[in-house]
């Protein structure tokens, strides 16, 4: 059964601050997501980086004692734009019409030969 349901939506925001230390504080203290490699991006007023958090501890954020060195800025609902993502995925599965046939001289129905070598030891 999914957790889906029970889990806040992951809402992708840009964090801004004049100085790297705003943002390393901010981070530090809301717990937020920067990802595994967290790149903040120099701009003309100072800093800025991508994190992700729950919604429910968005506004959480918004109030923390660091909040007051960065501005919050919300780029989208990430789970949501997941989900639209994942419909575009097809269900079936793409090999089990037997087209493209391990060991085969060409793909059935066409005069094309398949991959070799990917991933095959020799």
């Amino acid at each position: 059964m999914s957790n889906e349901a029970e889990l806040p939506a992951l809402i992708h925001v840009e964090v801004h601050g004049a100085a790297l230390e705003d943002l390393r504080a901010f981070a530090q203290e809301t717990d937020a997501d920067l990802g595994c490699r967290a790149t903040p991006r120099q701009e003309a007023e100072g800093w800025v980086v991508d994190a992700y958090l729950p919604e429910d501890r968005l506004e959480a954020a918004r109030s923390a004692r660091s909040a007051g060195r960065v501005r919050l800025e919300v780029r989208e609902n990430a789970t949501a734009v997941g989900r639209e993502r994942q419909a575009e995925v097809g269900t079936g599965n793409r090999f089990s019409g037997g087209d493209a046939e391990r060991g085969g001289a060409t793909v059935r129905g066409t005069q094309m030969a398949p991959v070799r070598g990917l991933g095959e030891k020799r």
